[in-house]
C-alpha cells in the first residue's frame, strides 16, 4: 500500500498467471461445493433426528473442532513439506470424506452420529488445507501481486458463500441432499488436476531439521520477535471477537429464518464491494489507516444496529460491516504474508487463521451470554464501544508494510 501517484494496481493482474487462474477457478467451485454440503448436512441432520435443535447445532461443531485442534500442526507441516503435494493430499482427503458421506446416504445408513463423524473426518482435511492454501498464493503469484490474489480469493469465496447455500436450498427438494455431497466430492478433482498441472519454477530450500515443539510453536516465537506481526494478531483478534456478535445477535433481532438469511447475505455483498474498491483504497492509504478506519466503521455499524429493527436497515448495516470486515481480513492475510519469512510462512498463516476462527468461536457465545444478561441491543452497544476503546488503545501498533 502506498501513496504513490502512479496508477493503482489492477485487481485482475494475478489472473494473467495461468496456474493461479486455473487453481482459483477450481477452488471457487470447491468452495461452493463446501457450502452446499454444509447446508445438506444440516438438512439431513434435521431430517434424521426429527428436528432436534441440539443435534442440528452439532453439524457446525463437527466442522469447527478439527481446525481449532489441527491448524498449528498443519502450519508446521506446510513449512516442512512440498506445499503443492501437501495441498493435493488435503484436497484428496476432503474428496474421499465427501464421497463417504455420499455413500452412507445412498446406502441408507441414516445414522446422525455417523454423519457427524464423517463431517469431522472431512474437517481434518479442511484444517490441513487452510494454512497451506494461504501460503501457496505467495509462492504462485509472488509478493507483488499477492494483495490482489488475496482480494480475488475473497471475492470468489464470498460469491461461493452466497451462491452455494442458495443453490443447495433450491436443488435439495429436486435432487436430494445426496446430490450436494456428491457435487462437493467431484469438485475437489478439479483442484487436484490444477495442482498437478502447476510446476513451480522456484523450488523451496529444504528446511533444517528442528525440534517438533519449535516447529509447532514457531509462529508464536516469531510473533515475540516481530512487533508488526504481533500487532496484526492483537488488532485482528480483538476485531474478530467483536465481529462475532453479528452471528450471535442477528437471529435474535431477526427472528424469522428467512429474514436472518437475507440480512446475513448482506455481509457477503458488503465484502464483495470491498474487493472491488480494494485497489484504489490500497493505493491511496496505508494499511494502518485502512484498518483503523475499517474498525471504526464496523464499530459504528454495530452501535447503529442497536437502534433499528427493520430487515432493510439491519441488512444495510450488516453490509457496511461486511465491507469493513473485508479490509481487516485482507490486511491480516496480506500483512502476515509480507512480514513472515518463507520458512515460517505456513505456521504464521495457521496462527492468523486460528486467531480469526477462535475469535468467532469464543466471541459468539460470549456475546450471547452478554445478551442473555442484558438484551441484544445493549450487547451491540457494548460490542461497538469495546471496539472503539480497543482501537484507541492499539492504534499506534504498526502493522506490517508491503515489501518493495
Amino acid at each position: 500500500m502506498s501513496d504513490s501517484p502512479s496508477k493503482p494496481a489492477s485487481l485482475w493482474a494475478p489472473l494473467k498467471n495461468a496456474p493461479f487462474r486455473n487453481l482459483m477457478g477450481t477452488v471457487t467451485v470447491a468452495n461452493m461445493g463446501y457450502f452446499m454440503q454444509t447446508v445438506a448436512a444440516a438438512y439431513l441432520m434435521r431430517l434424521w433426528t426429527d428436528g432436534d435443535p441440539f443435534m442440528v447445532s452439532l453439524v457446525q461443531t463437527a466442522l469447527f473442532i478439527p481446525p481449532v485442534l489441527l491448524l498449528l500442526p498443519a502450519g508446521a507441516l506446510t513449512d516442512v513439506l512440498d506445499r503443492r503435494k501437501f495441498m493435493i493430499f488435503s484436497q484428496s482427503w476432503m474428496m474421499i470424506a465427501a464421497a463417504l458421506i455420499t455413500l452412507i446416504i445412498l446406502g441408507g445408513l441414516h445414522n446422525p452420529w455417523l454423519l457427524l463423524a464423517l463431517l469431522m473426518l472431512f474437517a481434518v482435511g479442511y484444517a490441513l488445507n487452510i494454512p497451506n492454501q494461504s501460503a501457496i498464493w505467495a509462492e504462485m503469484v509472488g509478493m507483488k501481486d499477492l494483495p490482489q490474489a488475496v482480494a480475488i480469493y475473497s471475492l470468489t469465496n464470498n460469491l461461493a458463500r452466497i451462491i452455494g447455500p442458495s443453490a443447495a436450498g433450491a436443488l435439495i427438494p429436486i435432487f436430494g441432499a445426496v446430490s450436494m455431497t456428491a457435487f462437493n466430492a467431484v469438485a475437489y478433482i478439479g483442484v487436484i488436476v490444477a495442482l498437478l498441472m502447476w510446476r513451480t519454477s522456484k523450488p523451496r530450500a529444504p528446511m533444517t531439521p528442528q525440534p517438533w515443539a519449535f516447529m509447532l510453536f514457531g509462529a508464536i516465537a516469531f510473533a515475540k520477535t516481530s512487533a508488526p506481526f504481533r500487532a496484526l494478531l492483537i488488532r485482528g483478534g480483538i476485531f474478530f471477537v467483536v465481529c462475532s456478535i453479528v452471528l450471535a445477535i442477528l437471529p435474535i433481532k431477526a427472528q424469522q429464518p428467512g429474514d436472518f438469511g437475507l440480512i446475513f447475505s448482506f455481509m457477503g455483498l458488503g465484502a464483495i464491494f470491498g474487493v472491488f474498491s480494494f485497489p484504489r483504497v490500497a493505493h491511496h492509504f496505508s494499511r494502518d489507516v485502512i484498518v483503523g478506519v475499517a474498525i471504526a466503521v464496523n464499530a459504528l455499524s454495530l452501535l447503529a444496529m442497536a437502534f433499528v429493527d427493520t430487515v432493510l436497515a439491519l441488512g444495510v448495516l450488516t453490509g457496511i460491516g461486511g465491507y469493513a470486515w473485508f479490509f481487516v481480513m485482507s490486511a491480516n492475510q496480506v500483512g502476515a504474508q509480507m512480514v513472515l519469512p518463507d520458512a515460517v510462512r505456513g505456521r504464521g498463516m495457521a496462527l492468523v487463521n486460528l486467531v480469526l476462527m477462535g475469535g468467532y468461536a469464543f466471541g459468539s457465545p460470549m456475546w450471547g451470554m452478554v445478551a442473555s444478561l442484558t438484551d441484544s441491543n445493549t450487547a451491540l452497544i457494548i460490542a461497538g464501544s469495546v471496539s472503539l476503546i480497543a482501537l484507541a488503545l492499539t492504534y499506534k501498533m504498526e502493522l506490517p508494510k508491503d515489501r518493495i
